[in-house]
């Protein structure tokens, strides 16, 4: 055997050794990349031989190096691709908790700041008027002017020298109109008295799911003020949804919101009469 072939012979037993060695790290991957490369290689490896054959070296040492070269690049190669790998897991994982951490504070401010907004607001805001309907006489309409400024969507059919018993066919009028609301306001017994069944007939006839409120009688010489108010006070006792609205007693308390007739309202008492009205409604 001459020394080439002796060469070629040493060669290729490392490089078996490297592929058995490969075969049992269960890198086929790698395996096949070294012998992709092999043939290439033991041509280069027999030149380098036949060179130091004829310089004197010794064979093996050019063939143990070329193994060391060629097993060391697949491991560098396995660990540098690992490395980028785990690193790369754990930035994604950390970045959508950040993400998470980040957003879920945003949105719970989003949240809480609007209802807070809203809160404010609907406590700034002054409540809305009750839309409601108005029938009475010469008092009422005396004073209707000032309701309406503070309750300009009222609707008010007043009328001087009405009498107890037209009221219904002013209600039947109001609701062909499509204005007799869910809150009444009655003002009669200015001009005569009335009977409890008659009081009673005309609640009947704007129904128990509309809210009522009756306005007592004054005068300072109306001989049956007593009588229309102890009638107007019996109905809201038998009827939960009457409700009073005693003029009678702050217009004995202010003098000043009184004509000289006893009865009908001064300057004063039109603003006087709104007021108790619209207190009356609270």
């Amino acid at each position: 055997m001459n020394r080439k072939e002796i060469a070629a012979k040493n060669v290729i037993a490392v490089l078996r050794t490297l592929f058995v060695t490969m075969l049992l790290l269960g890198c086929p991957s790698t395996l096949m990349n070294v012998q992709a490369a092999s043939e290439e290689q033991v041509q280069q490896e027999i030149a380098a031989s036949e060179a130091q054959l004829e310089s004197g070296q010794e064979v093996m040492q050019p063939a143990e190096s070329a193994a060391e070269e060629v097993q060391i690049p697949p491991e560098g190669a396995t660990e540098e691709v690992q490395t980028p790998a785990e690193g790369t897991a754990e930035e994604v994982q950390a970045q959508p908790e950040g993400e998470t951490e980040e957003v879920q504070p945003q949105t719970e401010g989003a949240a809480v700041e609007p209802q807070a907004q809203m809160e404010t607001a609907e406590e700034a805001a002054p409540a809305q008027p009750t839309p409601m309907t108005m029938v009475g006489d010469s008092v009422m309409l005396g004073g209707s002017p000032s309701i309406l400024v503070r309750l300009p969507d009222c609707v008010i059919d007043a009328k001087v020298s009405r009498q107890f018993i037209e009221a219904d066919n002013v209600l039947n009028s109001l609701e062909q109109q499509g204005l007799l609301r869910q809150t009444v306001v009655i003002g009669l017994g200015t001009n005569g008295a009335f009977s409890t069944a008659k009081g009673q007939e005309l609640i009947n006839r704007l129904g128990s799911e509309r809210t009522i409120y009756w306005v007592t009688v004054y005068g300072r010489d109306l001989s049956w003020q007593e009588e229309a108010n102890a009638t107007i006070r019996q109905l809201a006792e038998a009827n939960e949804n009457v409700h009073i609205i005693d003029w009678s007693q702050a217009a004995a308390q202010h003098t000043e919101w009184i004509c000289a007739d006893g009865i009908h309202l001064s300057a004063a008492g039109r603003e006087g009469y709104a007021q108790t009205v619209l207190e009356g409604l609270q």
